[in-house]
């Protein structure tokens, strides 16, 4: 069989295939090629045993930008084995399908229309129109932003490290921009030593702000740069961050400022500085600077909700997304005040929009309930109820936050949260449009009340 006929056949194949399968395929298949890229000796430093699945957690937490891990980077890998992941982790933020179509444009090949849709599905977009040029934008925005964080922090960290301070920088940069959140600093310094310094840590806030923004939000701002021309979502958005960041900001001064094993002994521009970061941390890449399992109760409990709520839509990161969470809130106001419609900027916000948010919000709960208890029964081990609930929703909402489980879990377990936190990257929405299946009927039913609350 010739070339371009066997490759004709093979597009037929795939175009016969649901878009929705071909997206959750695509990020199994790579998350499956990670893991075997990190079992290659070359990978290993060989300090510690690496099983296969403790390999697949490793590749698909880096894929989903989760960043939970059971190892020292710096240690247990080989610089090799920490270009994979950084590859594993770059990949998986822009997204297998936006990286497909970046090498198809670098070889000038044509985007055909079956591809521009699997684009449109992955950032759940409404139309595949401007698919190529919006792949054009998400590239550049993404070298540009992490060519300037990262050579920012290479200057500086040279000076403090060294030669390899460059390969810090550039390493973290991408880190916070993807949201995964991982270090190579190893456990004996850590993240929170190097992100002491205040230079280091507002670099990294603004990289993860900037990957947990969106990238239409992003590309909004830099072809209109006033806020009355700026479209409907970039308002929603960034007004979303302007409640959620300093929500999180005086909370975490309020609950830890006084909690000596977080923020207690630090000074009161440090105690500021520290609970500005954990805000914005704790929605997007779970870069810690201080010990999360010595944080209160009540903090936990936040850091959760944080979690869950993540980042904007079309970004990096993870959770139901910012504007899913203020859907419901702007929904249950209206309906407080005895109002059918939701109303902001001027304009009424389309049921259908409400509909999908309540939907994906349930689905989301559901899937977060069921990673949880499925750890609590396949666990032994008597864990603490928070401590476990914590790496569920963390697991599911793709930051990475650990109260140092990771690396206990039993085999069972592990697989759990694997599951999760590939559900959580592909996301609810590509979940149901997946599984859905659309039927329209002509026929209509009579309505009926149901009795509620």
């Amino acid at each position: 069989m010739k070339r371009g006929t066997m490759t004709k056949v093979i597009f037929q194949a795939l175009n016969r295939i649901h878009r929705g399968v071909l997206i959750c395929g695509g990020f199994a298949l790579f998350m499956l090629l990670g893991a075997l890229l990190l079992m290659l000796p070359l990978s290993q430093s060989g300090t510690r045993e690496i099983s296969f699945v403790d390999a697949l957690f490793m590749s698909v937490s880096t894929v989903s930008v989760t960043g939970m891990s059971m190892f020292d980077l710096k240690n247990d890998f080989t610089v090799f084995g920490q270009l994979v992941i950084l590859f594993l982790m770059q990949v998986g933020g822009l997204g297998i399908m936006t990286m497909m179509a970046m090498v198809s444009i670098s070889t000038g090949r044509k985007i055909r229309l079956q591809e521009r849709l699997l684009i449109r599905d992955s950032f759940n977009l409404q139309t595949p129109s401007g698919m190529v040029m919006l792949v054009k934008k998400i590239i550049f925005m993404t070298l540009a932003v992490e060519f300037t964080s990262g050579t920012l922090l290479a200057i500086y960290l040279y000076f403090k490290y060294g030669a390899i301070g460059i390969y810090l920088g550039y390493w973290h940069a991408i880190s916070a921009f993807t949201n995964c959140g991982m270090d190579i600093m190893g456990n004996d310094v850590g993240f929170a030593g190097m992100a002491a310094d205040t230079f280091v840590s507002t670099v990294i806030e603004i990289t993860m702000f900037l990957g947990g923004v969106g990238f239409l939000a992003l590309d909004d701002v830099l072809r209109n740069r006033r806020w009355s021309k700026l479209s409907f979502n970039s308002k929603f958005i960034f007004t979303m961050e302007a409640v959620l960041i300093p929500l999180g900001v005086i909370v975490f001064y309020l609950l830890e400022g006084n909690n000596p094993a977080t923020m207690g002994s630090m000074s009161p521009m440090g105690k500021w500085q520290s609970a500005f970061f954990m805000s914005v941390s704790s929605r997007l890449a779970g870069f810690t600077v201080f010990d999360i399992h010595s944080m209160m109760s009540a903090t936990v409990l936040f850091v959760m909700m944080f979690m869950f709520v993540g980042a904007a839509p079309v970004s990096t990161g993870g959770g139901i997304r910012t504007t899913t969470m203020g859907l419901l809130l702007l929904s249950l106001y209206s309906w407080v005040r005895g109002k059918r419609e939701v109303v902001l900027f001027h304009k009424q916000v389309d049921n259908k929009c409400l509909v999908k948010a309540s939907n994906v919000f349930t689905l989301a709960m559901v899937l977060t309930f069921i990673t949880a208890f499925l750890v609590f029964v396949l666990e032994p081990a008597d864990f603490a109820f928070e401590d476990a609930l914590f790496e569920a929703v963390s697991a599911f909402s793709t930051v990475g936050f650990s109260m140092g489980l990771t690396g206990e879990w039993n085999t069972p377990c592990k697989l759990v949260l694997i599951v999760a936190m590939y559900i959580g990257r592909i996301g609810v929405m590509t979940l149901a449009i997946t599984f859905a299946r659309h039927h329209n009927s002509s026929i209509k039913y009579p309505k009926e009340n149901v009795v509620i609350g």
